[in-house]
């Protein structure tokens, strides 16, 4: 089996020598499969955010090995391979967008790539279409929403064309609109384009529908599976101070009442089609 990024016994501190500081990082182990669609959730401190950084080599792990396609991250001479395979968006889109028009943003990381014009221009079009903001290539991004920004910086990732993208909380600094058109898009780029999605956030309903949730904790995994197998551990989940999807919460408790329901339910059509049935 080929998996697209691998981590082996990763630890990481902050910082060493005298002033060590704790591990964020405890003893992690995951496999990534190509084209897979990953969730990973926690609470803020879990350190989900501090292990997303090490997917494209921002941060080196203190102990372990991190692997993407295969090439050591702390290995200097693939670091411009690593970045190009893993692509990272931020939480916060206004920190990635460097140019004072949509169309020359997208355009700015092939071009430090150092690809041919005519090959930019194929690229841009092909990202900006990809996100569906290929109308709003002339604009300004300060005049664009903050969903329309986000979609915009992951189209700058695109144009690099990464086989897996890595986003680090990109709807926390949106409203509901912009949270839904960016999740849309991630899907989309998941399932039309082939792109692996490594997806770190605090919001459960954004994972219901990923090949895979990964529950962090006090830097270590606490839990992997799928999304019903995951989110069916509502007390566990709720001990480690997260929440579960509404619909799997209301299925808990009409659980606790007594009332026969399965316990993986996750979206409101299940619920629906269960009572109906």
């Amino acid at each position: 089996m080929a998996f697209i990024i691998r981590a082996q016994n990763v630890s990481f501190c902050y910082s060493e020598g005298e002033s060590k500081s704790p591990p964020v990082l405890k003893d992690i182990n995951l496999q990534f499969e190509k084209g897979e669609f990953i969730g990973i959730i926690g609470h803020n401190g879990s350190g989900k955010s501090t292990l997303a950084k090490h997917f494209n080599a921002l941060l080196l792990p203190t102990k372990g090995n991190v692997y993407v396609k295969d090439m050591d991250t702390k290995d200097a001479k693939h670091l411009w391979d690593i970045r190009q395979t893993a692509g990272l968006v931020f939480q916060n889109p206004d920190n990635q967008i460097v140019a004072a028009i949509v169309e020359e943003d997208v355009a700015f990381g092939p071009e430090n790539l150092g690809i041919p014009p005519e090959e930019i221009r194929k690229r841009v079009e092909y990202a900006l279409k990809a996100v569906g903001m290929w109308e709003y290539k002339d604009f300004p991004p300060h005049m664009l929403s903050g969903g329309q920004k986000q979609r915009v910086a992951i189209a700058g990732i695109i144009a690099m064309k990464p086989e897996c993208i890595v986003l680090d909380e990109p709807t926390a600094m949106l409203d509901p609109i912009g949270r839904r058109e960016v999740i849309s898009t991630i899907k989309k780029l998941n399932k039309e384009e082939g792109i692996t999605v490594i997806l770190i956030t605090h919001f459960m309903e954004e994972v219901v529908d990923a090949d895979r949730v990964i529950v962090m904790d006090d830097g270590k995994v606490v839990l992997d599976g799928t999304p019903k197998e995951v989110f069916k551990e509502v007390e566990v989940l709720k001990k480690i101070g997260l929440d579960v999807p509404q619909v799997t919460e209301l299925a808990h408790q009409l659980r606790k009442e007594g009332i026969d329901i399965p316990s993986d339910i996750l979206t409101i059509e299940e619920m629906v089609e269960f009572i109906c049935r």
